[in-house]
């Protein structure tokens, strides 16, 4: 079925999912996603993982109520004019999207089109590179690098806009096939780089219109030979050949794997991907639907084995607590404070993620945010409601503390073994001022959240 005419599966009564069910999906919506608030939690359970899947694959299908919600706001929190307000217009966007894949997709762009502020001086510009990416989040990914081309902020974030006969700028050529195609090395030569170079003359944005522009008089119009083909190349015919190379494939298909899977990439899979993206004419929804229903990655190895990048930690807790988007204040900075400036990433290469996220300041950071989230929960009467209704795992009982302990854990890390320093840690906790060997739920349920929010274990995803 085309993906115009996409229906997705009907709500149906279904028996109640077991632990492995609920863990399964939950993995799914941790990767393909931030999590899910309650009310998505309960949908998304009737769906079942396969549905899921596919409505995640289908962000087209579900309104986008986002603008709407941002009137409700008021106020200038997301003044695209100031770099905080375009980076809370993006953050609040993904603690509220009903489109998750399709945000994931955009935050995983954003590090591989890596572009900075601090360069190109122009938040809006910034927020207008964010849209190109979501706009082709799941779509064509020659289309998408033909838009990144002419993109204002990438223009002049790689120098593009000193572009012309003469004096061609390699940068731009250069960062196009290390970085965003075939990678570093992958069987092209510094001829390549020059030839695409002058293929691009010409490239360069309006500084009074503030968009890309094309200056015929400023483009190399001789013959050019790159990647084995030669004619009077253009930038959009050097796209057109990038975008077909194998290695091309290839080099997406792994950073896709170790973005949404696992640092573990199997050869055999990215084979089978990178043929998926040749044989679909580039299309990135399909190698996204053969990712996500891979066995792989609902392998014990690939559950819980990448830490999460600060963006992730914030936006899940949001999520999960369904905590209103001004209820923690200067959330750019919270995720700032955990070592990754949304909008601003170190260099052209990304983030490194991985262990460069967590040290002993950048830890500090995380439990801090998590005291914010449940403190302000709490305070407004609402955590212990959607923790004993709407999160816990059905008829979860909270009576004892090994019950409880067991329950918050289950409810926020399903399907993840406790460690054995953890359990001890925890237990402690909420043991300590009982009475008579009853607890005080209400009291205990946002210092045990926090805690787990700042276990090892939390860390991952």
């Amino acid at each position: 079925m085309g993906y115009s005419t996409y229906l997705l599966p009907q709500l149906v009564p279904a028996m109640p999912p077991t632990s492995a069910e609920r863990s399964q999906l939950a993995h799914l919506l941790r990767r393909a996603g931030f999590g899910a608030r309650p009310s998505e939690w309960r949908e998304y359970l009737q769906l079942g993982v396969a549905g899921t899947t596919q409505k995640l694959l289908h962000p087209e299908t579900v309104p986008d109520q986002f603008d709407a919600l941002l009137e409700t706001i008021g106020g200038n929190f997301v003044d695209l004019d100031t770099l905080d307000g375009a980076r809370n217009w993006w953050i609040f966007r993904m603690a509220q999207s009903k489109r998750p894949l399709e945000e994931k997709m955009t935050l995983f762009w954003h590090n591989h089109f890596a572009t900075a502020n601090y360069k190109v001086n122009n938040p809006r510009w910034m927020a207008g590179q964010i849209e190109t990416f979501r706009k082709h989040a799941l779509g064509n990914f020659r289309s998408m690098l033909l838009a990144m081309m002419r993109d204002p902020a990438m223009l002049v974030w790689l120098d593009g806009a000193r572009n012309k006969v003469g004096a061609p700028n390699e940068n731009f050529a250069r960062e196009i096939l290390e970085l965003f195609t075939v990678g570093a090395g992958n069987g092209y030569t510094e001829k390549d780089i020059q030839e695409a170079a002058r293929s691009f003359t010409g490239w360069m944005y309006d500084g009074n219109t503030r968009t890309f522009t094309y200056n015929p008089f400023l483009h190399d119009d001789g013959w050019k030979t790159f990647l084995g083909r030669s004619g009077n190349f253009h930038g959009d015919d050097i796209v057109e050949i990038i975008a077909a190379q194998p290695t091309t494939g290839r080099y997406l298909a792994t950073k896709l794997w170790k973005f949404f899977v696992s640092d573990n990439v199997p050869k055999a899979e990215v084979d089978r991907l990178a043929q998926i993206y040749l044989k679909s004419g580039y299309e990135m929804r399909p190698v996204m639907e053969a990712l996500l229903t891979s066995p792989l990655f609902y392998a014990d190895t690939a559950r819980y084995s990448l830490i999460k990048s600060p963006v992730e930690y914030v936006v899940n807790a949001m999520r999960t607590f369904d905590v209103p988007l001004l209820a923690i204040r200067n959330l750019p900075g919270h995720i700032s404070s955990m070592g990754q400036e949304l909008l601003n990433p170190p260099d052209v290469a990304g983030w490194p993620g991985g262990t460069e996220w967590i040290n002993t300041r950048t830890l500090l950071a995380r439990v801090n945010f998590s005291s914010a989230v449940t403190t302000e929960m709490n305070r407004r009467g609402t955590l212990a409601e959607r923790m004993k209704t709407e999160l816990l795992v059905p008829n979860a009982d909270l009576s004892s503390p090994e019950s409880m302990v067991n329950s918050v854990w289950e409810a926020l890390l399903p399907g993840k073994p406790m460690g054995e320093r953890t359990r001890p840690a925890l237990l402690a906790y909420v043991q300590e001022g009982a009475r008579d060997g009853k607890i005080n739920v209400n009291a205990k349920l946002p210092g045990l959240t926090s805690l787990i929010m700042g276990t090892p274990e939390y860390q991952m995803a």
